[in-house]
């Protein structure tokens, strides 16, 4: 009786040790039907091989440019002669980008004068510019309830991920997907319907 007794404490306790790395997995298969989805959509583009690059971690300058590609606004984002204010931007190539972003009232830098170029973007970081995509501007700024806005609006349906890690390019195609199928604030269309887009 005591060997049984012994043995159903260590099962919990390593139960309790398994269960909530099971209850923070993400299932592979919705990172890439979601990045997949994206793919068609023509916001994420994989490397040379056709790899999505879905376990990736997101930097700041890439996300600029998905952006413009949901926006359906790439070539006209990449083709503005204007530069940024940030000093801290390595490579001229995401100027535009970055630039096209800022007047559009959907990234905001680290501070007036740094990007955050080349860092990995938080899911708190994307969380805000999916509010303001979804309209959600002064919300966004109210840093602290952020992620409470981001979960309450559907924003991170079928995730359950630490505001303050970092972004995986999987994480965001789940979290950009669940965005496309919310109403835009003060309206009643989607913001996949606002964009055209169909998912």
């Amino acid at each position: 009786m005591k060997k049984i007794i012994v043995a159903l404490l260590i099962f919990s306790m390593l139960l309790s040790l398994i269960l909530p790395i099971i209850a923070n997995a993400e299932p592979d298969d919705a990172f890439l039907s979601s990045g997949e989805a994206l793919e068609a959509l023509g916001v994420l583009i994989g490397n040379k091989d056709g790899d999505l690059m879905l376990n990736n971690k997101l930097k700041r300058q890439d996300m600029v440019v998905l952006i413009s590609r949901l926006y359906k606004e790439e070539n006209s984002a990449k083709a503005s002669l204007l530069k940024p204010t940030f000093t801290d931007i390595k490579n001229k190539y995401y100027e535009p980008y970055i630039k096209w972003s800022v007047d559009k009232g959907l990234i905001i830098g680290m501070n007036e004068n740094t990007f955050g170029y080349n860092q990995n973007v938080t899911v708190k970081q994307f969380m805000a510019v999916l509010l303001r995509v979804l309209g959600y501007e002064e919300e966004s700024k109210l840093w602290d309830t952020v992620p409470e806005l981001a979960k309450n609006l559907g924003i991170m349906e079928g995730l359950n991920l630490n505001s303050n890690s970092t972004l995986t390019r999987g994480q965001m195609a789940v979290m950009t997907l669940n965005t496309l199928r919310l109403t835009i604030k003060g309206s009643t269309l989607t913001l996949a319907e606002k964009l055209n887009l169909k998912v």
